[in-house]
Formats: C-alpha cells, structure tokens, sequence
C-alpha cells in the first residue's frame, strides 16, 4: 500500500468508525431522541454501536499494520505550532481511543466486572464522549483556520506588489 495513502486511510477509517459510534451512542443515550427517531428500544442500534466499536478498534491497526507504522507516526519534515498541535492531537486521540474501546468492552459484558467496575467504566465512557465532541470540534476549527491561513498565504503571494 502506498505510504502517501496511510494517514488519509487511518484518518477515514476513524472518522466513518467514530461518526458510526457517536450517532449510535446518541441514541442508546437519549431515549427520546431514539424514541422520535425509530419508535423505541432497538436491538439494531445497540449491535451497530457494538460492532461499530469493533470496528474501531480493529481498522485502525490494520491500516498501521498494513503500511506500517513509520508510514503513520513519522515525525514531520519540520516543526510547526501547526505539527505539534497535530502529534498532539494524534496522541490524545490514540489514548482516547483505546480508552473507549477498554470501556465499551467491559461495559458489553456485564457480567465479567463487579457492579462498582461496571459503573465507572460506563460514567467513563460517557464523559470520554463529551471530550471526543469537543476534540472533534476543536480539530474541525483547526483545520478550518489552517485553510483560511493557507488561503490568506496564497492571495497574499499572488498579489502584485503595491506601488509607492
């Protein structure tokens, strides 16, 4: 698999898996939202979460398998506020990550963990959601401000030069 590929790739599989995931969860979590929107409790949108949460955990190491791992996490050629914004995004949302995989997982099978585990792990889950949002809306302005600067440069360079 082309190297050029691997982060593109990675970065779809995590957004298809993660959308799958939050827009089931919504509805596992708001019953009236579920309600208005399929008529009640449906055994469809908890096995979508569930497998989706498969999904996310499976993909993205076979992509990292796949094109190997220098492929992905390669440091940058040079080192930007913008690079170093983006490892550290990648490195929250990897932990993020297997820490929502360790929790879902635990909470599909009740009966593996005490009552107390159980319960943490699903309040953990649930505030990790809240922290996913607001990753994601934070990497949505980043990106768009990374555009609009991009954009800025490029007008900028292609401007005649003013005459004094």
């Amino acid at each position: 698999m082309a190297v050029a590929l691997a982060r593109p790739l990675l970065h779809t599989v995590h957004l298809v898996t993660f959308t799958v995931l939050l827009l089931t969860g919504l509805l596992l979590f708001v019953p009236g939202l579920r309600a208005a929107l399929t008529g009640g409790y449906s055994q469809l949108i908890r096995d979508a979460h569930r497998w989706g949460g498969v999904a996310f955990a499976v993909l993205p190491v076979v992509v990292v398998l796949a094109c190997g791992p220098r492929a992905i996490f390669a440091a940058p050629a040079q080192r930007t506020l913008r690079t170093l914004w983006q490892g550290l995004h990648m490195g929250v949302t990897c932990l993020v990550s297997v820490v929502f995989t360790v929790t879902g997982f635990a909470i599909w099978d009740k009966r593996l963990l005490p009552p107390s585990v159980l319960e943490g792990s699903r309040a953990l889950h649930d505030w990790l959601t809240y922290a996913a949002a607001a990753l994601v809306a934070l990497h949505l302005v980043e990106v768009g401000l990374a555009g609009l600067l991009a954009r800025i440069r490029a007008a900028g360079a292609a401007a005649p030069p003013l005459e004094t």
